[in-house]
């Protein structure tokens, strides 16, 4: 009978060769390629050469146009090839405009709904507080200006928290608007007695909208310049 003759294994210093040069190579990727595509270090100047940096400088950046694709914060630590201080990027998203602030008190009778909402650009952020004398059921939500495919003509919007069976007499947030739109409240009083609602907002919203009683309305927001200014205080002198 004949043998199959058996493959013969590498040896030992074989193994060790490859694996050293394995890891020279995927070191040469890291500097050449990897570094300044994903983190903008670029200590050879590969990157430049090769365009890479453009890759790092537009995924950690969100552009400051109305309607950035890339608006979201997630920041990043990015360490100085110089050993200088690092750096943090995606840690804000930058408007052309500065923000708006609002104030307002709505009575809703027994029964009575309406809408409250904002219009924002997407990428725009919105911080938020309202209070209200007791529970009210409640829908936050968002009409997108353009709908998905095949919800044009419908009445097509989103939802981002849905109170409708307990209900809160209170909400605090920062939002941020993944579409452009009108994002805002629905309320509703099922309470046998009257509710006072207190909504206090600053964001990059251009106007605010209101539907109450099957009407409306384009809402002006507060003047930043008409604002009181912050009285006059005297130095208070601390005791040491």
């Amino acid at each position: 009978m004949s043998r199959i003759p058996r493959a013969e294994l590498p040896s030992t210093g074989r193994i060790i060769g490859a694996s050293i040069v394995a890891a020279i190579v995927a070191l040469i990727v890291l500097v050449v390629a990897v570094l300044p595509a994903e983190y903008g270090i670029d200590p050879l100047g590969t990157g430049k050469a090769l365009g890479l940096l453009e890759l790092a400088q537009a995924t950690a950046q969100p552009t400051a146009t109305g309607d950035a694709a890339s608006y979201q914060i997630a920041p990043v630590l990015v360490q100085s090839p110089t050993g200088d201080a690092p750096s943090v990027r995606s840690t804000f998203v930058a408007q052309p405009n500065r923000y708006k602030t609002d104030s307002r008190q709505v009575e809703l009778a027994p029964g009575e709904g309406m809408e409250i909402k904002y219009n924002m650009k997407k990428g725009a952020g919105l911080m938020y507080s309202w209070t209200a004398s007791d529970k009210l059921l409640f829908e936050f939500h968002g009409d997108p200006n353009v709908k998905p495919a095949g919800k044009e003509g419908t009445d097509y919007y989103e939802t981002y928290e849905l109170d409708n069976q307990v209900g809160k007499d209170q909400a605090h947030g920062t939002f941020v608007a993944p579409t452009s739109g009108v994002h805002g409240w629905f309320w509703e009083n099922k309470t046998p007695k009257e509710v006072t609602l207190k909504l206090v907002s600053a964001g990059f919203y251009d106007w605010v909208f209101q539907n109450r009683n099957d009407k409306q309305t384009a809402l002006k927001t507060t003047d930043l310049d008409v604002i009181p200014s912050h009285p006059k205080v005297p130095d208070e002198v601390l005791s040491h």
